[in-house]
């Protein structure tokens, strides 16, 4: 029905979005729970990463990413620059993102905000509980014990120790035999009991510190064949990257220290090491596979370099009297933030000293954008996205103390301050059917 005076009511491009222009992104948390976020198709996995990291009040972005499964069912991390859309489309299995730890460090002790480290905690459980991480029995009891303290508290808060036969204690397919398993988790139980007192975040660093000692840690693999054709397990952990024959010859690692460069040419990856003259290859299943070995190994190794640097920084004397500038809006929407807590880092350390890292909102607009409803970037944000499938989170005013919308900055300075993942009363064991 036409209007009286000839008026046209001009559509906002809020209500005009196609399924063509947006991605409904679907992203898998560590502690196995769900949220949703809108984004335009050109928003990159950096925007992704950045609006998770805001979700979890998470500010030391820098040792997460994100990760799908390719059509060939195995684990790929995002390449942050490029858009989203773009390589789920091209290489996904399944649109489902997930969020992990990409960059391992060889003390937990680094971690200087207490969510890190509950993220990082979640990370190491689920790579043990998943067999990424081998353990013996003795260490796995030991384990699942300070897991069991640190996710259910005291012992004495519990009638009986049965309730812990409803949950993974151990990795999964690893106990075969009934009974060994209910030894196990008899042991688990009295265990359990003598770590009475130690708080959540005691317990996690515990399990964390006995993690890192393990074989396993920080490492990922690929399957390769050396020069002389013979298969091998190629992959980089915390020292390099390692080669592992399967018959039983010693293993062989390149230190990051000793490479100069990693390159990929169809389906080879080569290193050059600063000890020979000749550049040692390894072809790989294809070309797309020794390309993202190569941006991983590349990646991996300026990660080492930065935790050098970082190192170097802390070991430096600190400048007396030196006070921080007060908080700063950029024209760019992005928050800066000054220091708010003595337990919490919100700061990243580079070569020239501290600088903020502030992450910017897809689920809340900057403040000149908030009625058209698309960010500068053409990321269109959702008002309604959720934490799970099932329960909705409402959000506070976004405070520029905060870049996180859930919490405002006169909560977050408080001492009594608690994060909302030590308020959430769900259980973080695997339940079995």
């Amino acid at each position: 029905m036409p209007l009286p005076f000839g008026l046209k009511l001009k559509r906002t491009r809020r209500y005009t979005v196609s399924s063509k222009s947006c991605l409904v992104t679907r992203i898998q948390q560590l502690n196995g729970e769900f949220v949703e976020f809108t984004l335009s198709v050109e928003s990159t996995g950096q925007e992704c990463l950045e609006a998770v990291a805001q979700r979890l009040e998470l500010r030391e972005i820098t040792y997460f990413s994100l990760w799908y499964f390719n059509k060939q069912n195995q684990q790929r991390w995002i390449d942050l620059e490029k858009p989203l859309k773009k390589q789920l489309d091209k290489y996904g299995l399944e649109p489902t993102v997930y969020f992990g730890v990409v960059f391992y460090i060889p003390s937990v002790t680094q971690l200087q905000q207490e969510i890190t480290r509950y993220q990082y905690y979640l990370q190491l459980k689920k790579d043990v509980l998943e067999g990424r991480i081998s353990c013996s029995l003795d260490q796995a009891i030991h384990l699942a014990s300070l897991a069991v303290q640190a996710d259910f508290g005291d012992f004495n808060r519990y009638d009986s120790q049965e309730f812990l036969q409803k949950f993974v204690l151990f990795p999964i397919d690893w106990i075969q035999d009934e009974r060994v398993l209910e030894d196990a988790t008899q042991k688990v139980a009295l265990l359990y009991q003598t770590f009475r007192g130690l708080s959540a975040p005691e317990a996690e660093m515990l399990y964390m510190q006995e993690v890192e000692k393990m074989e396993g840690y920080g490492q990922e693999s690929y399957q390769a064949k050396d020069s002389t054709g013979t298969d091998v397990t190629l992959g980089s952990c915390l020292d390099g990257i390692f080669v592992k024959h399967k018959n039983g010859r010693p293993l062989l690692l390149f230190r990051w220290s000793e490479i100069n460069n990693m390159s990929h040419n169809r389906s080879f990856f080569a290193l050059e090491l600063s000890n020979r003259e000749e550049s040692v290859q390894f072809q790989t299943e294809d070309m797309e596979t020794s390309k993202y070995v190569c941006r991983m190994c590349l990646a991996r190794l300026k990660s080492y370099e930065q935790q050098l640097n970082t190192c170097f920084v802390n070991s430096q004397p600190k400048p007396q009297g030196y006070m921080m500038p007060p908080p700063q809006m950029h024209y760019n929407g992005h928050f800066t933030e000054p220091y708010t807590s003595s337990q919490d880092n919100l700061y990243m350390n580079s070569q020239n000293g501290y600088y903020y890292h502030s992450q910017t909102s897809l689920d809340c607009p900057p403040l000149e954008y908030s009625s058209g409803g698309r960010l500068r970037n053409g990321s269109v944000y959702s008002a309604h996205s959720t934490s799970s499938l099932t329960n909705p989170q409402h959000y506070l005013q976004p405070s520029p103390m905060s870049s996180n919308p859930s919490i405002t900055g006169s909560d977050i300075t408080r001492p009594d301050y608690v994060p909302s993942h030590r308020n959430v009363t769900c259980k973080l064991f695997v339940v079995t059917h």
